[in-house]
């Protein structure tokens, strides 16, 4: 979607109860249909807790499509899935992580997005796991989404059943009214915009948008960044908005479960810190949420890390918003959390400067981490 167009209701939603509680209720309260989409649904507790709010909505007659992704969750049990499709839920699979019959060697399906009746979506960065929903002893993975309410839930409707029929290449239905597309400098309204990833449909409007946030700032920019590993283009963007004045704040990850990304990370904020941007780490879990806010007035959230993969390899969803409430209240929360929560990274407290073998391990982490990306995810032109 190039096009931002009105919503009636935006609400930020937390990972945890918050999130879960939220999908619980929309997926109950669903008449008609329900697309949900996800990379991760894992058959634990909490995959069995949205299991069984499908199984009733189907129950009553509502059309469930469930659409996860073939590679992150390759440990659905079969009987899981069997109960499901008994029950009346469409179960599919996206695309396996290898099929060179359909030209799609790598794709995945990541982005994260439940539709219900067409006017009411959760669209974020949240799987279906107990880590994201955590317990009385493990705080949950922080991450989060945004309920989005109204007319403008259609065109994401719309996108979920073009995906689960597996037709990428249908088009879309004319708007009756299209408004000029504004942009991050324009008077803000209650509007948002889709933003879609997609290297097979040579789609990287996510990408565009991070680019356009970064080139437009004048005063501040906060990042939110899990899996943080950003092209040349990117360094280079947010070292000019450094030198021009804005003070840019990104909050990394301290725990990760990926260990590789972890070291090169070390070594990225060192680079970070050298061009005169804060950096912050969340040590309480692992952090998993994407965002970009900037100048207090417009903000990007969703399924896109800032890496190759995602840009490259991953069918990703964010939603862009220019809606002041909500910024407000997004806003409030990132300097909450950065200023309470997390903790900010000195060159005397970065793990990198610990001893030699740390540092070369976090330099040897960050270039093979960068050659990895590069030879798996190559630009597709």
């Amino acid at each position: 979607m190039t096009v931002y167009q009105a919503a009636e209701e935006l609400v930020l939603v937390h990972s945890g109860d918050d999130f879960f509680n939220r999908l619980e209720q929309l997926l109950d309260g669903a008449r008609e249909r329900i697309h949900f989409h996800t990379y991760i649904f894992q058959a634990d507790a909490t995959g069995q807790r949205v299991a069984d709010a499908l199984v009733r909505a189907a129950a009553r007659g509502v059309r469930v499509q469930l659409l996860v992704d073939g590679y992150g969750s390759q440990d659905l049990p079969q009987y899981f899935i069997q109960d499901l499709r008994k029950a009346g839920v469409e179960f599919r699979f996206f695309d396996p992580f290898m099929s060179f019959w359909q030209r799609n060697f790598g794709r995945t399906l990541h982005h994260k997005v439940v539709v219900a009746d067409a006017n009411q979506a959760l669209i974020g960065g949240i799987n279906i796991a107990d880590k994201y929903r955590g317990s009385d002893t493990e705080p949950p993975w922080l991450d989060f989404a945004v309920l989005i309410r109204g007319e403008v839930c259609r065109e994401m409707s719309d996108l979920c059943e073009r995906i689960f029929a597996h037709d990428f290449w249908k088009k879309k239905r004319k708007k009756s009214n299209p408004k000029a597309t504004p942009d991050h400098t324009q008077k803000p309204g209650n509007l948002l915009r889709f933003r879609q990833n997609d290297w097979l449909r040579r789609k990287t409007e996510i990408y565009q948008s991070y680019r356009s946030g970064i080139l437009s700032a004048r005063s501040e920019l906060i990042i939110v960044a899990s899996y943080f590993l950003p092209g040349r283009e990117l360094r280079r963007h947010l070292a000019a908005a450094a030198k021009r004045g804005v003070a840019i704040k990104i909050l990394l990850t301290g725990p990760s479960d990926v260990q590789l990304s972890r070291l090169a990370e070390q070594y990225l904020s060192d680079w970070l810190l050298r061009k005169g941007i804060r950096v912050f780490r969340w040590e309480k879990s692992v952090l998993h949420g994407k965002a970009i806010l900037v100048d207090q007035r417009w903000a990007s959230l969703g399924s896109y890390n800032v890496n190759r993969l995602s840009r490259f390899r991953s069918v990703e969803l964010n939603v862009d918003i220019l809606a002041p409430r909500f910024i407000q209240q997004f806003n409030q929360y990132l300097n909450q959390l950065l200023g309470t929560e997390c903790t900010e990274v000195t060159p005397l407290s970065l793990p990198y400067f610990t001893s030699p073998w740390q540092r070369l391990k976090s330099r040897l982490a960050y270039h093979l981490a960068v050659y990895l990306m590069r030879v798996l995810f190559p630009e597709k032109r």
